[in-house]
């Protein structure tokens, strides 16, 4: 274990002209070492006017830093006004997505919080103008407790670089060192998307050069104080983690989980699902055996992979790459066929999307269908009323239904529904085929197509956010005159 103080001073990356980070050796007094964070608060700072940070043991809460180079200095205010500052506060929210903490922009104090200050000059902290954030830094604890750190304010207007470098800032105070991944937070290397930590072994580095004669000669050794530690690689830019075994100097590893450490701390998020469309085909389309099935899927943290069901049977392989296509199985025989795609994320948050198509002609009666208790809507040979999770059985969420389709209406009352055309006569009796956007649904009762109205949830309607279709949404209403 290192028993001197020292200071890690790393260029931001291979452009030259980038500003500085550093990581700042901090001794945790024994008697605070947590094995479990005693918070998930991050707290974006703005400084709106001006934060006085003070010299001393590190403390959020009482603005007090030990790696404040100057007693008192007085950091001035973000200065790239409201829309990048949002900007800013959204992406580090979507950075942190996948692990169990708050990011907030209303100072939590004196409840113990973690904090990053995005403003001011490195100047009045007394750093060099090259330096572009700090963090306190040891292995010897698994984090900083109330730890502050800083993201000065010289990134311009560019959200990615700002954010990124927040990321990389609060990440140090988890004992994390830098890596050599162009796409993780806690890299120096430039990279043009959002930056993300990863949930795999990364090779420490890509902060071994640091630069003389004005930052046009690259010095080939890490600089004095980062462990000393010979960089190697094709460009020598790798080297043994800082914090080799998390502080036992007998274990020298050369690799970090960001995701496993952090997630150590604060245990999983709740990242959102995918958005997803099957683009084709669509519910009630004639196919033939074989028929293509394409998809489109979108997510912040990227889409992982996309999967084909039909009739609840896996058909091959996942996707992972744009563009998300499929060909059903060829053996599929006449009748009414479930078509159902998966979309995950990167950390495994997942959509399904359903749609019902049909080989071989269409049924026009349930008596045309191959079980006693289907019924006929549209052309297709569905699931009914008799049947657990058929047509118009209560349900509280998609998953409940053979449809994949549970929809509510004002009154609270939910049920199993079938795709429709409002303007021809396709639910059996009993339900009526109730407009909804720019389709409409078999609805429990005969109200002879009714008055309905579509759109987000208001004048009473109900439902459950992401389990629905956005077009499940709508208010039943009794008749109504019709002029």
């Amino acid at each position: 274990m290192r028993s001197l103080p020292f200071a890690l001073l790393l260029v931001a990356g291979p452009a030259l002209a980038d500003p500085r980070t550093e990581m700042v050796y901090e001794r945790v007094a024994p008697d605070r070492i947590l094995q479990a964070a005693n918070t998930n608060i991050i707290f974006l700072n703005r400084c709106a006017s001006g934060c006085l940070v003070r010299q001393g043991t590190t403390d959020s809460r009482t603005n007090y830093s030990s790696i404040s180079r100057v007693g008192q200095g007085n950091l001035s205010p973000f200065s790239h006004g409201d829309t990048v500052w949002n900007n800013v506060v959204s992406c580090v929210r979507d950075v942190f997505t996948p692990f169990g903490v708050q990011i907030v922009t209303t100072d939590p104090a004196p409840a113990n919080h973690f904090e990053i200050m995005i403003a001011g000059t490195p100047q009045q902290l007394g750093f060099t103008s090259a330096t572009g954030g700090v963090s306190p830094f040891d292995c010897n604890a698994p984090y900083i407790p109330n730890s502050l750190v800083f993201d000065f304010d010289v990134w311009g207007s560019d959200v990615e670089k700002i954010c990124s470098v927040a990321a990389q800032e609060i990440a140090h105070s988890f004992r994390l060192d830098h890596v050599t991944d162009m796409t993780d937070p806690l890299t120096y290397f430039d990279y043009s998307a959002r930056k993300r930590f990863k949930d795999a072994q990364v090779q420490c580095g890509s902060d071994c050069f640091d630069y003389d004669n004005n930052g046009t000669t690259p010095l080939t050794n890490r600089p004095p104080g980062q462990g000393g530690y010979t960089c190697t690689g094709t460009n020598q830019q790798s080297h043994p983690c800082s914090c080799n075994g998390f502080g036992d100097p007998n274990i020298l590893t050369n690799t970090q989980n960001s995701v496993a450490v952090i997630k150590a701390l604060f245990g999983a998020g709740t990242p959102t699902p995918p958005n997803l469309t099957i683009t084709t085909p669509k519910t009630g389309d004639n196919v033939k055996p074989g028929f293509a099935v394409a998809a489109e899927a979108t997510d912040d943290n990227g889409i992982g992979m996309v999967e084909l069901r039909v009739d609840g049977q896996l058909t091959g392989p996942p996707a992972t790459q744009f563009p998300y296509v499929f060909n059903a199985p060829s053996t599929l025989g006449d009748g009414t066929h479930t078509v159902q795609v998966t979309a995950y994320d990167n950390f495994g948050a997942n959509s399904v999307k359903m749609v019902q198509v049909v080989i071989g002609k269409p049924c026009t009666k349930p008596s045309e269908c191959p079980n006693d208790t289907d019924t006929c809507v549209g052309g297709r040979c569905v699931a009914g009323p008799g049947v657990q999770g058929g047509l118009g059985t209560a349900c509280t969420e998609n998953t409940m239904c053979a449809s994949g389709q549970c929809a509510a209406d004002s009154s609270g009352a939910m049920y199993c529904v079938e795709v429709c055309d409002p303007t021809q006569d396709q639910c059996p009796s009993g339900f009526t085929c109730l407009q909804v956007g720019g389709g409409g649904v078999c609805w429990p009762g005969d109200d002879g197509g009714g008055c309905c109205e579509t759109g987000g949830p208001k004048n009473g309607m109900i439902g459950f956010g992401l389990l629905f279709m956005a077009w499940l949404w709508s208010r039943r209403r009794r008749p109504c005159a019709r002029s």
